[in-house]
């Protein structure tokens, strides 16, 4: 019979954190992690969804390697130290929970470490942004990047053990930098960074860590039941990631593995032919299907936009204010979000107001020959940048096209020319 894991367990990662936080090195990576997501939020008239959401990248890149470094250098540091050698842990053995804990310290010094980014990212938005600061972007933003992070970490403290060489996390770190870099060519399913590939990633994430924990556990003496336990685990998350990775390959968001024939049917129009303007069919911020013959009859604004464009902030804004001091209350105003993330959107809802309807278009490839088109309905209605605004009469007819950041007075004076029509 298994013993149940001793009561010192919470007490090693207690300690475990306080000796990462006391550490030099955490701190200087704090500073250096301060300075850039500062910098990378202060933008002037920068929202706090703007600066959370360009802390955000910055943690998941910069930080998403040196975790890969991290937590490969913590387990390098044990396996030199022989197995049955953890740090603060030398008298009670290996059991595979004191893995686990190892590995969870590794993970909140390095969340603690998103959290001074994005406190600094705050303070920057507040001094140079001029703007009012508010905490949901940036729970938002943490709540975000932490799992990433964590499967990051998983890999280089799970593949320097396996392999036994720290040329295994440094193909880990070389796949982080690699994918974003060279997303216009490749599948997205291996972006592992995005929210809809959560599952995947925590399934893998766990069957690395059931993985090591076994590994180290293998000097104990009474491991039979518990090593065979813990195989059995492995097992079946391999087979849940597995499944989730083929769900996320078989959904046809991307045309590199298999395209969605609605999703090419969208992309395929275009707004230079016929009298009325391209369809289509978008999910909102709860994943419900809205089309565009939704709001038949009534004059539509359709403005595009990305959350990693600075001025999105001030755009929605206008939009939100748009029908004030109209006679017309019927004009329907739609926000398309150009990005790979569908997460990336809701923090941004504080902006653009209730009243705005909050639509995501996915970032997939579209097109012949790995062409690389931001998304199916910016493809059918070619937008080139963002943001773009596209004006429609009653009889959804294309009037007025606006492409780049566009002040509240012009925008309400465009509409206006259209309501009189």
């Amino acid at each position: 019979m298994r013993r149940p894991d001793p009561p010192w367990l919470p007490a090693i990662l207690a300690r475990e954190c306080r000796l990462a936080f006391r550490g030099a090195t955490f701190w200087a990576l704090a500073a250096a992690g301060a300075l850039l997501a500062a910098w990378r939020a202060a933008i002037p008239h920068a929202s706090s969804a703007t600066a959370a959401f360009r802390a955000s990248e910055a943690i998941l890149l910069g930080l998403g390697v040196l975790a890969i470094f991290l937590a490969a250098s913590a387990a390098a540091l044990d396996r030199r130290q022989s197995v049955t050698q953890l740090v603060l842990a030398k008298p009670h053995g290996s059991r595979p929970s004191l893995v686990l804990v190892r590995f969870a310290a590794v993970w909140l010094s390095l969340a603690a470490l998103a959290a001074i980014m994005l406190a600094a990212a705050s303070l920057a938005q507040v001094a140079v942004g001029g703007t009012a600061w508010h905490l949901s972007p940036y729970v938002h933003a943490l709540a975000h990047t932490i799992l990433p992070i964590g499967l990051a970490a998983a890999l280089g403290f799970s593949l320097s053990t396996i392999f036994a060489t720290p040329l295994a996390s440094a193909v880990a770190a070389i796949y982080w930098i690699v994918i974003p870099l060279t997303r216009p060519h490749t599948a997205v399913a291996f972006d592992l960074t995005l929210s809809q590939h959560w599952p995947m990633a925590a399934f893998l994430t766990a069957f690395l860590l059931v993985l090591t924990a076994a590994l180290y556990a293998r000097p104990i003496r009474d491991r039979g039941p518990g090593t065979a336990r813990l195989a059995w685990t492995g097992a079946i998350l391999l087979i849940a990631a597995g499944a989730a990775a083929y769900r996320v390959a078989a959904a046809g968001d991307d045309a590199l593995l298999g395209p969605d024939p609605v999703l090419a049917a969208i992309a395929s129009q275009s707004c230079r032919t016929g009298p009325r303007a391209p369809g289509f069919w978008l999910p909102d911020a709860r994943g419900r299907l809205l089309a565009l013959s939704d709001y038949a009859g009534r004059p539509v604004v359709i403005a595009f936009w990305g959350p990693a464009v600075s001025e999105s902030a001030r755009y929605l804004s206008a939009l939100r204010h748009l029908t004030t001091g109209l006679d017309s209350s019927g004009i329907t105003r739609i926000a398309i979000c150009v990005d790979r993330d569908p997460a990336a959107m809701r923090p941004f809802r504080q902006d653009a107001g209730p009243s705005v309807v909050m639509l995501w278009d996915r970032g997939r490839h579209f097109g012949e020959g790995g062409y690389w088109d931001d998304s199916p309905t910016a493809v059918a209605y070619e937008v080139t940048a963002l943001p773009t605004t596209f004006i429609l009469d009653r009889r959804r007819r294309l009037v007025r096209t606006i492409q780049g950041d566009v002040s509240l007075d012009r925008l309400r004076a465009e509409v206006t020319r259209v309501l009189e029509r």
